[in-house]
């Protein structure tokens, strides 16, 4: 929709296509119409998701200066996390346990 406006599409579907979208559509208690849009809506909002990430850098000194913009955000005095609380089993202790216990 640009300036208000709405757009209209005409999709040639074949046959097997159709009965597809019809029976999701049905099954989410909307119309197709409503279901097309939701996709098409979906899929451009997950499109616009990955325009930023087409600026990552592309090399150490761009990856390096990457990490300096990004430690220079972490404000002044926030505590540095020690090597035992990024220890895997500090991570994983818990999920450990209960995988064991669901055994």
């Amino acid at each position: 929709m640009v300036d208000g406006t709405t757009m209209t599409i005409t999709l040639n579907l074949p046959p097997e296509t159709e009965q597809t979208l019809l029976a999701q559509a049905k099954a989410r208690g909307v119309s197709l119409d409503v279901f097309l849009q939701t996709i098409i809506t979906t899929q451009a909002a997950a499109a616009e998701a990955i325009k930023p990430l087409q600026g990552l850098p592309r090399d150490s000194g761009e990856l390096d200066r990457a990490f300096e913009e990004m430690a220079d955000l972490v404000p002044m005095g926030t505590p540095i996390l020690s090597d035992e609380a990024l220890s895997r089993d500090s991570i994983y202790t818990r999920e450990d346990e209960w995988n064991k216990n669901s055994r």
